[in-house]
C-alpha cells in the first residue's frame, strides 16, 4: 500500500544543520534516505524516512533494545529533524512517537517497547503550530515533560496500518508427529506465539508477512503468508549435534557416524575454569576420565590423567598411588599416563596454553585408540589448537587476576590439652616426665603472654601459609585473506606461592598459519615457544609443618628463627635454606602440506619437531642460626650446589593418504599412513660445595676436590609405524570401521621388535529404520555400537633387552684395576604389553535433541606386564624383567546432557552429568608375588592376584582392649605388655599371634566411582556456571604425625582433644597415648579414612555487555566474570583437614589451593 505524504511547513536551515550534526550513524542514514523527499511550499526538500529505520538508528545510537510490532510501525514515514543528539532517549522517543498517536513503554533498564492502537488510523499534522499540552491531557508516565512542538519541528506523516488477519495452522515433524512448544514469530518483529500441546497455533499477521518457526531440535524455517489464512508446517530435524565434527586419530568424523567411545569438550567449557594447566580443566567433565589433581607447587604441579582405570604397574619403581611426593608411596603408576597428541604430534598437556585450545578429545576404547598402536593402551588425548577463521582481523584478550588460598589448615591441639596428653603418654610409657610437662611448667605456658619465651607447640599452618596472587594474560590476533590466514597468541602468567620462595612464571608465543596455494594445494605451519621458570626452597618446608618442629618460634623480633629440639624451622628453611631454580625452554613446531590429488583423494605430509631444554640449580645455603630461647644452634657449614642439565629432542614424520567417496547410499572413507619418531635425550648432573658465599652459584666456583662429582647418560630410541583405517556406512544407518597399526620400536629386538594392533567396530542407527518411526516422538535418535581391539604399551626401560655392563673395580696383583661386568641377565624376548578391550555402547537423543544420553560398558585385559620371574641361583645374575602379569579393568560410563530452550524472558539453562564405574584387579602374576611395599608405620601396598593394583594392606581391628582379662583371654597381641586402651588387632588365621600372616585388604587407592555435574544458567547478559565433581569407594591411609597422636615429636591434630582412652574415658575414639611407642598406630583399618568426596570444583558468574555498548568503544565483545575454584568439599577427610585428592601418606604435599578470580574477555 502506498504511503501518502502530507505537506508540511518550512524546515529551517538550523533544523537541518542540527540533524546533520548528530552522530555519524545519523548523518549517514539521513543521506541514504535523501531520495525520499517531498516538495514544500518554498521548494525546500525534507528528508522522509521509515519510522522503523529511525527507531533502529536510535537503538544503535543509545545502545539499547527498541522493540515494536511490524504492524505498529509499518507504512509510517517521518521527518526526524526534531530529534536532538543532546536529548535523552526518552525525550527523543516522546518527540518522535507522540505526534503519531504512539507511545512507548520502558521494559527494563535497557529495553523499550513501542505501542499503538490496535485499529488502523490515519494521522496528519498540517503547517500550523501544535497546541501545548493541556493540564488534563494524558501524558506518558515515562516521558520527562510535556513536549512543545512548533511548525519548524512538526512531523509530516500519514499512517496507514496494514490490516492483520488471523492465521492458524499445525506444526508437525517430518514423521507427522505434532510438535508442542514451537515458537511462531512474525519476522522482524517481537510479535509471536507458540504451538499448544497438539501442535496448533493462531497468530494475527499481515498478508505480506513472513512467519518464522523455530524450536530446539529442529531447523528454523521461514514461511511467507502470501494472504493465506492457514499454514500447516513440517519442520526438519536439526542434526547440528549429530553432525558435530569430532576429532579422531589422524582425522575427523561426524558424531552420528562414530562407532567408537569418544568424549570431547570445546574451548568454551575449558575457559569456564581459569587454571594454570589444562588437566585441571578436564576434571569432572568427561566420563571414564579420572583426573588426579594433587595440587603441587607453582610450575611443578602434580596432575595425572587416567582413562578407564589403571592398566599396568612397575614393581621395580616406587612412587605413590596418586603421583605426588607424599613421602610414602606404592608401586610406580607412571606407565598409566595417557598419550597426548597436540595438532598431530606428541606433547605434554602441561605445555599448552588453555586459551589456545579449540577442542580436547579423549579416545577411550580400542577402536578409537588402535590407530596409535603401541602407545594407546592408556587412552589418547587429542588436542586441537585454535586457528584463524575467515579474513576479518580479530583481536582477543583473555586475562584474570586471582588470589590463592590454602583450603586446608590443620589446627594443633590447644596448648593445655596437648601438654596434659603428653603427661599421659609419658606416664603410660613409664618414662620420666620432661621439665616442660611439669604442672608448674604447664601453668606457665597456659598463662604466658610472651610467646617468644613460651611458644605454642605448632602454628606453622597459620603463620607460614598466606594468600598469594596469580595472574594470567593472553593476547591473540588472527585474520588473513583467502590465500593466507594466521593466528598469533602471546601469554604471560605469574603465580606466586602461598609459601615464601615458591613461585613460577610462564612466557609463551604461538603462531599458527594456513596458506592456500591453490584450491588443491594447502600448506600450514605452527610454532610454539614456551619459557617456564619455577622456584622452590631446596629443603622442602612442608614436611616440617608436621614433623620435628614443635615448640619453635617461627621468627623472633630480631630476625633470627626459633628451633625445635631437632633444630628445625620450616620458615627458616623456606627463607634462608636456599632455592631450587628450574628453567625450561620448550620449542615445538611443524610444517604440513596437503595435496588434493583428485576429488576425494588427498595426500598430506607433516614434519614436526619438539625440544625440551631444562636447567636446574639446587643451591643449599650455608648459615648459622642460634635460638636463644631453646639454646639450640643450627649450623649448615657448607653451601652446596647440585646442577642439572637435561635435553630432549624429538622429530615426527607423518604421511597420510585419505580417500572419501559416496556411491549412492554407500559411503566409504579410507586412510593409509606412515609415521616415524626419533627421540634423543641427554642427562647431566654435577655437584660441588663450599662456595665463597651464598651469592656465588656457578658450578665451577665450588671446591675442586674429592667432594665434587658428576654423572650423566644419553638415550636414543625410535618408533616406526604403518597404519590404516576403513570406514563404511550405508545411508548413515549401518556403520563399520576397521583399524590396524603395525609398530616397530627400538626398545625391543628380534621378532619382538614389531607388533600388529588391530581393531573392529560397528554401529546401527535404529532410529533410521522404518520400524522406529512410531518411536520417534519419544527417542529421536538411537544408535547401538560395539568395538573390539588390541592396543600396546612400549613404556619399558631403554635397553632392557641388552646385556649391559657396569663398571666394577678389582684387585690384580695388588693393584686396583678398572673392569666391567654383567649384573643382570639380558632378556632378548622382551616384548610389548598388550591390552585387549571390548566396548558396547549406546547413544540416544530425546525430546527433539534436548536430552542426549551415552552409555558404555567396557572390559579390557592387559597382558604381558613386566615382572621379575625367578631364575636359578646358579645363573649368578639378577633376574631380568619378563612379560608375565595380567590386569583386568571393567566398568560402565554414563553421560546425560540437557539443552534448555531460552524462554521469552531470556532465561536458559543447560545441565550435564557423567558417572563412571571402574573395577580393577590383578588376574595373573605367573605364580609370583604377592608384591608388598611399605611398613607398619607408613602405608603398606600390595599387588596380588584378585586385588586391585596398589591395594592398601594391613591389619583389621576390633576396637580397644578395655580390661586386662580381655587381653589374657584373647592371647594374640601385637606387642608385649599390652594394656587396656591398646588396639585389639584381629588374629585372622587364629594362630594366637599377630604378624604379617594376619594382614588383609583394608582399602582401595583408586576410586571405583567418579562423577561430575555441570550446570549453566543464563539470563539475558548474565551467565552462571557450576561444576561439581567427586569420587567414591576410595580410601586414604593416615601416616606420620597425623596418625601418631603425639606419641612422637610431631604435629598433633585437635581432633585428638579429649578423645583418647583413659580409665575414666573408656569409650574414646582413639587408643591410649604411649610416648615413643607406635604399637597402636600400626598399619590397620583404624588408620583408613573413607576418601569419598563431592566438591564444588568451580563456580563462575559472568556478565557480557550488550553488543551495542561494546561497539561504541569499537569492541565486539566485553565479558567480565568472577569465579572460585575448590569452593567447598563434602568428605570425611574434612575433619583431618586433608585434601581427598592427595592420596595416602604423611600429607607432606604442597597444599591444595582455592582460587578467587576476577577475569576479563575482550574481542575486537
Amino acid at each position: 500500500m502506498t504511503n501518502l505524504l502530507r505537506k508540511v511547513s518550512n524546515v529551517s536551515l538550523l533544523s537541518m544543520l542540527l540533524l546533520v550534526g548528530l552522530q555519524p550513524g545519523w548523518s549517514q542514514s539521513i543521506a541514504l534516505a535523501s531520495h525520499v523527499q517531498q516538495k514544500q511550499p518554498d521548494d525546500t526538500k525534507v528528508a522522509s524516512r521509515q519510522l522503523k529505520d529511525v527507531l533502529n538508528d536510535l537503538k544503535t545510537q543509545y545502545g539499547v533494545n527498541i522493540m515494536f510490532e511490524l504492524r505498529t510501525v509499518e507504512g509510517i514515514s517521518v521527518s526526524p529533524e526534531n530529534l536532538s543528539s543532546k536529548a535523552t532517549l526518552e525525550k527523543n522517543l516522546e518527540n518522535l512517537l507522540r505526534p503519531l498517536g504512539l507511545h512507548y513503554k520502558k521494559v527494563n533498564s535497557n529495553s523499550y517497547l513501542v505501542l499503538g492502537e490496535k485499529k488502523a488510523k490515519k494521522v496528519a499534522f498540517f503547517d500550523s503550530q501544535l497546541p501545548e499540552s493541556a493540564p488534563n491531557q494524558e501524558q506518558n508516565p515515562l516521558a520527562d515533560a510535556p513536549v512543545k512542538t512548533s511548525a519548524t519541528t512538526a512531523l509530516a506523516v500519514v499512517k496507514t496500518e496494514i490490516a492483520a488477519d488471523p492465521i492458524t495452522g499445525t506444526v508437525k515433524s517430518q514423521t507427522g508427529e505434532t510438535l508442542p512448544g514451537i515458537n511462531v514469530v512474525i519476522k522482524n518483529t517481537s510479535k509471536g506465539t507458540s504451538t499448544d500441546a497438539n501442535g496448533k497455533y493462531t497468530i494475527e499477521a499481515p498478508a505480506n508477512a513472513i512467519l518464522v518457526f523455530s524450536g530446539i531440535g529442529f531447523a528454523t524455517q521461514e514461511v511467507p503468508v502470501n494472504g493465506r489464512s492457514r499454514l500447516d508446517i513440517s519442520l526438519v530435524s536439526d542434526n547440528k549435534q549429530l553432525d558435530e565434527v569430532v576429532v579422531v586419530g589422524y582425522g575427523t568424523q561426524k558424531r552420528n557416524s562414530l562407532t567408537n567411545s569418544v568424549a570431547q569438550i570445546g574451548a568454551e567449557e575449558i575457559a569456564r575454569r581459569p587454571v594454570s594447566n589444562i588437566q585441571q580443566s578436564l576434571q569432572g567433565q568427561l566420563p571414564g576420565v579420572t583426573v588426579l589433581d594433587q595440587g603441587g607447587s607453582p610450575g611443578r604441579s602434580n596432575t595425572a590423567i587416567r582413562v578407564r582405570g589403571i592398566t599396568t604397574f612397575n614393581i621395580n619403581g616406587i612412587s605413590n598411588t596418586a603421583g605426588t611426593n607424599n613421602g610414602t608411596g606404592g608401586y610406580d603408576m607412571s606407565k598409566n599416563d595417557a598419550l597426548v597428541i597436540v595438532d598431530g604430534i606428541e606433547q605434554r598437556l602441561a605445555d599448552i596454553n588453555p586459551d589456545d585450545i579449540e577442542t580436547v578429545t579423549i579416545l577411550k576404547d580400542a577402536a578409537s585408540t588402535a590407530i596409535y598402536g603401541s602407545r594407546a593402551t592408556n587412552g589418547v588425548v587429542l588436542v586441537t589448537t585454535k586457528r584463524a577463521k575467515g579474513s576479518k582481523v580479530q583481536v582477543e584478550y583473555n586475562g584474570y587476576y586471582a588470589s590463592q588460598n590454602s583450603i586446608n589448615k590443620p589446627h594443633m591441639m590447644g596448648i593445655e590439652d596437648y601438654m596434659r596428653m603428653q603427661v599421659a603418654a609419658y606416664t603410660n610409657a613409664g618414662s620420666p616426665l620432661p621439665a616442660r610437662f611439669t604442672e608448674q611448667s604447664i601453668q606457665a605456658y597456659i598463662t604466658a603472654t610472651d610467646r617468644e619465651k613460651y611458644p605454642l607447640p605448632n602454628t606453622w599452618f597459620q603463620t607460614v601459609l598466606h594468600s598469594a596472587p596469580q595472574q594470567n594474560h593472553t593476547l591473540a590476533v588472527s585474520g588473513g585473506n583467502e590465500a593466507i590466514r594466521t593466528r598469533l597468541s602471546l601469554r604471560y602468567q605469574d603465580q606466586a606461592g602461598i609459601i615464601t620462595h615458591y613461585g613460577s612464571k610462564i612466557g609463551e608465543i604461538r603462531l599458527n598459519t594456513d596458506y592456500t596455494i591453490s584450491p588443491k594445494l594447502r600448506v600450514s605451519g605452527d610454532i610454539n615457544y614456551r619459557y617456564n621458570y619455577s622456584q622452590a626452597p631446596t629443603v622442602d618446608p612442608v614436611n616440617f609443618f608436621l614433623h620435628g618442629s614443635l615448640w619453635a618460634v617461627p621468627k623472633y623480633a630480631d630476625g633470627t628463627y626459633g628451633l625445635s629440639t631437632q633444630g628445625n624451622n620450616p620458615l627458616m628453611y623456606a627463607e634462608i635454606g636456599g632455592d631450587s631454580k628450574r628453567s625450561t625452554d620448550y620449542l615445538a613446531g611443524y610444517v604440513k602440506g596437503e595435496w588434493e590429488i583428485m576429488d576425494g583423494l588427498t595426500f598430506s605430509t607433516q614434519l614436526a619437531g619438539r625440544g625440551f631444554f631444562t636447567q636446574e640449580k639446587n643451591f643449599g645455603n650455608s648459615y648459622v642460626n642460634f635460638d636463644r630461647n631453646a639454646n639450640v644452634t643450627k649450623t649448615v657449614a657448607n653451601n652446596t650446589l647440585n646442577e642439572v642439565r637435561n635435553t630432549l629432542r624429538e622429530y615426527t614424520l607423518i604421511n597420510l593418504l585419505t580417500y572419501e567417496r559416496r556411491f549412492g547410499d554407500h559411503n566409504v572413507k579410507a586412510l593409509l599412513g606412515y609415521s616415524q619418531i626419533g627421540n634423543t635425550q641427554t642427562f647431566l648432573t654435577a655437584y660441588r660445595e663450599r662456595f665463597y658465599n651464598n651469592d656465588i652459584q656457578s658450578i665451577g666456583q665450588g671446591a675442586n676436590d674429592g667432594t665434587k662429582s658428576n654423572s650423566g647418560n644419553d638415550a636414543l630410541y625410535g618408533l616406526r609405524s604403518y597404519f590404516g583405517r576403513l570406514n563404511y556406512d550405508y545411508n548413515g544407518k549401518y556403520l563399520v570401521e576397521v583399524n590396524g597399526r603395525y609398530d616397530g620400536s627400538s626398545k625391543f629386538t628380534g621378532e619382538k621388535q614389531y607388533s600388529f594392533f588391530p581393531s573392529f567396530s560397528a554401529g546401527w542407527r535404529l532410529s533410521k529404520e522404518n520400524f522406529w518411526q512410531g518411536l520417534q516422538k519419544t527417542v529421536n535418535d538411537l544408535k547401538v555400537r560395539g568395538s573390539w581391539g588390541i592396543t600396546g604399551n612400549q613404556s619399558v626401560n631403554l635397553y632392557s633387552y641388552y646385556a649391559s655392563l657396569a663398571a666394577s673395580g678389582y684387585d690384580f696383583n695388588g693393584a686396583a684395576v678398572q673392569g666391567y661386568r654383567q649384573t643382570t641377565l639380558a632378556n632378548t624376548n622382551l616384548g610389548w604389553e598388550s591390552t585387549t578391550q571390548l566396548d558396547l555402547g549406546l547413544d540416544a537423543s530425546f525430546l527433539r535433541g534436548r536430552v542426549n544420553l551415552t552409555v558404555d560398558y567396557y572390559k579390557k585385559t592387559t597382558n604381558d606386564i613386566l615382572l621379575n620371574l625367578d631364575i636359578p641361583a646358579t645363573v649368578g645374575l639378577i633376574a631380568p624383567p619378563q612379560n608375565a602379569g595380567s590386569v583386568e579393568n571393567k566398568g560402565w560410563e554414563f553421560s546425560l546432557n540437557y539443552r534448555g530452550a531460552k524462554n521469552a524472558s531470556g532465561f536458559q539453562y543447560n545441565l550435564g552429568g557423567n558417572f563412571s564405574i571402574n573395577e580393577n584387579k590383578v588376574i595373573d602374576l605367573k605364580g609370583t608375588g604377592p608384591y608388598i611395599i611399605g611398613s607398619d608405620i607408613d602405608p603398606r601396598y600390595i599387588i596380588a592376584v584378585g586385588l586391585p593394583i596398589n591395594t592398601l594392606w594391613g591389619y583389621r581391628t576390633d576396637g580397644l582392649f578395655q580390661t586386662q582379662q580381655q587381653i589374657t583371654e584373647y592371647k594374640a597381641t601385637y606387642a608385649a605388655n599390652t594394656k587396656p586402651g591398646d588396639v585389639k588387632y584381629i588374629d585372622a588365621n587364629g594362630d594366637g599371634k599377630i604378624d604379617a600372616n594376619d594382614m588383609t585388604n583394608i582399602g582401595n587407592t583408586f576410586p571405583k566411582f567418579t562423577f561430575g555435574l555441570n550446570s549453566n544458567f543464563s539470563f539475558r547478559n548474565f551467565e552462571l556456571n557450576l561444576l561439581f565433581q567427586g569420587a567414591a569407594k576410595v580410601d586414604t591411609r593416615l601416616a606420620g604425625a597425623l596418625a601418631e597422636m603425639g606419641n612422637q615429636e610431631g604435629f598433633t591434630h585437635s581432633l585428638y582433644t579429649n578423645n583418647y582412652w583413659t580409665p575414666d574415658h573408656t569409650d574414646a575414639r582413639f587408643p591410649r597415648p604411649l610416648k615413643f611407642d607406635l604399637r597402636n598406630v600400626a598399619t590397620s583399618d583404624r588408620l583408613i579414612i573413607d576418601g569419598s568426596y563431592v566438591r564444588l570444583k568451580n563456580i563462575q558468574l559472568a556478565y557480557s555487555l550488550p553488543a551495542a555498548i561494546a561497539n561504541k568503544v569499537r569492541l565486539n565483545r566485553i565479558r567480565t566474570y568472577v569465579s572460585a575454584t575448590n569452593v567447598f568439599t563434602i568428605s570425611k577427610l574434612n575433619e583431618w583437614n586433608l585434601d581427598p585428592e592427595a592420596g595416602s601418606g604423611r600429607a607432606v604435599y604442597y597444599p591444595q589451593t582455592a582460587l578467587y578470580t576476577l577475569g576479563l574477555n575482550l574481542q575486537f
